[in-house]
């Protein structure tokens, strides 16, 4: 069976995300042929992408650009002056990696860390006497261009310290009840110190990182290449792939998420663990920037500026009980979560569900990952099989309807995606794949029968993605289900995992990785739906479509860098589908409830409002601290009203467990806390309200149209 990503590519994925949570390590820096490496990649990914571009001037330009975008985001590390020697290589990159010369990354190096190096003098000059405020001065977000020379990159870094100055005692300030007209002159040192800090951290974790400096720009500089194809082909060295082999165990206790740092050195969670203890609480999302951690009486620990190494070890040497994490969501709405480490088991079962009751006797299932049994194709689907055995519990609960939550699901295993979509249709094809060769080939369940035929809602929203859009299609193709929320992510492509090194292992050992050279995620399919159309770069449009306040700040496949174009295929496929579903007349319905709904009336309000900030996002701010303070409070009066309302519980149903969960449940004190925040947030959550309104509705329009529908 087809997958996202090829067996090795998807062990090694999961296995990432299950295992490499917060196991500190430390890498020695080796001797790295970077030349070869580069032709290796180069080669690997001609033959093999889905569309290989041509290597010419165009590429070298695109190449050169993305990469100093890479390398300062924020234009505050290099100068005009700096990039002059580097600027003639712009169109000669394509020669290097067409094995021709190699001089441009050796000089990138010395380049750059010289840079840095200035920069982190620069913030020790800066911020070691306070910030004359009675200038009224402006900080410009100019992120296209660099400063002219040394003296203008130091006025931005001025400029640069002073804004992150009131920004951290903004976000101080919301903490202090007192309102303390001294408030400023009281926490200027501290929050400036903290600001010089946190500026320190970022320069010196890419100066002194962990795998050695030039292996550190090598990867940049390499996954940079990969990325001018598409977004989704990457690059990993030897070196860390041997770092992720070497810290896999199946035991211990673990949080059960992986961290990343964004391009701002910001920590954010980068994956959850199936079953893991984030994971279960349905509360952590990828994406979202982890802002502190508190272990039980003690005090908060800001992680402003702190290392991703850092926080990996401070979690690691944690034997408390229990933490709480703070983070901020896409949106900007921050929220706490205490959890507690546990034994992370690949038996557990990773899907949850619930009986929603009220008019209707409706059964919810929270799918977050199209997780599966890696490396054992003869254990079949993984977590098609999980919500079988949930639909089957409820079955027996009866049920009169059914939700399947993947929001924030982004994708996972083809395989699994074909399983569940043969949970709800009987037979037929349910996609088409087209290669680099422009071979198509239609994908479908092999299994007939169903294991649910009755009235199906499908939750969705900007960050369900591959796999999630796959299942929603499918399911919107065969008017087998009603989709609902916000349109989908739009990435409609799928990957696999190639050695550089034609004679390397695909699937290594430690011994084997010391001899190669890495490793490429390279985009090798395009996935149109069953009709031939793509979700590719245009998502999926539910059909009951809900605001979205993330809406304004989900960057999705269309507007990322190289991401592949929108198309369609001809090719003839057989599938039945059933008769049309009651479309219009539920979106109806639900827009006459929404405008009336005062929760979904803040979430449009919010969005317009995000939608603004991001506008203005570029416009000079004046550094002045009233000015400053009374717009954060005006931007923090706005999510404590969204917060608000996100914890106003809905009267349209209760929650409750099954009879068999309930027995499980009911034996361990730690799953009833999960348990009863799970149906806290299902109680206070506006969209699981108006999907369970969706699909009482459609329950409703078959018993008036009295007669069997759809099969």
């Amino acid at each position: 069976m087809y997958l996202f990503l090829n067996r090795f590519a998807i062990l090694f994925s999961r296995l990432f995300t299950i295992f490499l949570f917060f196991l500190g390590y430390t890498s020695i820096a080796q001797t790295r042929d970077f030349r070869k490496e580069a032709l290796l990649l180069k080669n690997v990914i001609v033959q093999q992408h889905y569309h290989p571009k041509e290597m010419n001037d165009q590429f070298s330009k695109q190449f050169y650009d993305q990469l100093f975008k890479a390398l300062d985001p924020d234009k505050i590390i290099f100068a005009e002056s700096d990039l002059k020697p580097l600027l003639p290589y712009r169109t000669l990159l394509d020669d290097e990696f067409n094995g021709k010369q190699w001089y441009f990354f050796n000089l990138l190096v010395t380049t750059y860390r010289k840079c840095l190096e200035r920069s982190e003098m620069y913030v020790e000059q800066l911020s070691s006497t306070p910030f004359h405020w009675k200038v009224k001065e402006y900080m410009v977000d100019d992120t296209v261009h660099w400063p002219a020379n040394e003296v203008a990159l130091k006025e931005k870094w001025r400029l640069w310290l002073k804004l992150s100055l009131l920004d951290r005692l903004a976000s101080m300030h919301e903490l202090d009840s007192t309102n303390n007209p001294q408030f400023f002159d009281q926490n200027e040192l501290t929050a400036r110190m903290r600001v010089k800090a946190s500026e320190l951290r970022s320069i010196r974790r890419t100066l002194k990182h962990q795998s050695g400096f030039e292996n550190y720009i090598a990867s940049l500089y390499l996954g940079t290449f990969a990325s001018i194809f598409d977004p989704h082909s990457a690059y990993l060295s030897t070196t860390e792939m041997e770092n992720f082999l070497s810290s896999l165990s199946t035991e211990g206790y673990y949080f059960g998420v992986t961290l990343d740092e964004n391009d701002r050195g910001d920590v954010v969670i980068a994956a959850l663990a199936p079953g893991g203890p984030a994971w279960k609480s349905g509360e952590f999302h990828t994406g979202d920037i982890l802002l502190a951690l508190t272990w039980t009486g003690q005090e908060r620990i800001d992680l402003a500026g702190v290392s991703l190494e850092e926080v990996n070890q401070l979690l690691a040497d944690a034997n408390h009980n229990s933490i709480e994490f703070t983070l901020k969501m896409a949106g900007g709405i921050q929220k706490a979560i205490p959890l507690r480490k546990e034994k992370i088991s690949l038996e557990e079962v990773f899907v949850r569900s619930y009986i929603l009751t009220g008019k209707n006797k409706i059964g919810y299932i929270s799918l977050p990952d199209f997780y599966t049994q890696w490396g054992d194709e003869s254990e079949g689907s993984r977590c098609a099989s999980d919500v079988a055995k949930e639909i089957i519990k409820l079955k027996k609960e009866n049920i009169e309807g059914l939700i399947l939550d993947v929001r924030f699901n982004g994708g996972g295993s083809l395989q699994e995606a074909l399983a569940l979509a043969g949970i709800f249709i009987d037979e037929g094809a349910l996609g088409i794949l087209r290669d680099q060769k422009q071979n198509e080939t239609t994908v479908k369940d092999m299994n007939r029968g169903t294991v649910y035929d009755g009235p199906l809602v499908l939750m969705v929203n900007g960050q369900s993605a591959s796999a999630s859009e796959f299942l929603a299609a499918a399911l919107q193709d065969y008017n087998r289900g009603i989709i609902v929320g916000s349109r989908t992510y739009g990435k409609a492509t799928a990957q696999n995992f190639f050695p550089l090194d034609p004679n390397q292992k695909e699937e290594p050992s430690l011994e084997s990785l010391k001899a190669g050279a890495g490793f490429a995620t390279i985009t090798t399919d395009k996935i149109y739906r069953v009709t031939g159309k793509t979700a590719q770069g245009l998502g999926i449009t539910p059909d009951v479509l809900l605001p979205d306040f993330y809406d304004a700040v989900i960057v999705r496949e269309a507007i990322l860098p190289y991401a592949l174009p929108a198309d369609s295929v001809y090719r003839q496929t057989y599938y039945k589908a059933r008769m049309p579903l009651p479309r219009l007349e539920l979106k109806k319905q639900s827009a006459a409830r929404i405008s009336s709904n005062s929760s979904f009336k803040t979430v449009m309000e919010t969005s317009s409002w995000l939608k603004v900030k991001l506008e203005q996002q570029h416009e000079p701010v004046l550094l002045e601290w009233g000015n400053f303070l009374k717009r954060s409070n005006e931007d923090h009066q706005l999510y404590t009203d969204i917060e608000k309302m996100l914890k106003e519980s809905t009267s349209v149903f209760d929650v409750g467990n099954g009879q068999i969960d309930l027995q499980r449940i009911n034996a361990d004190e730690y799953a009833q806390q999960f348990n009863k925040r799970w149906m806290e947030r299902l109680k206070t959550d506006d969209y699981v309200e108006e999907a369970f309104h969706v699909v009482c509705d459609y329950i409703e329009w078959k018993k008036k149209n009295n007669k069997e529908y759809g099969k």
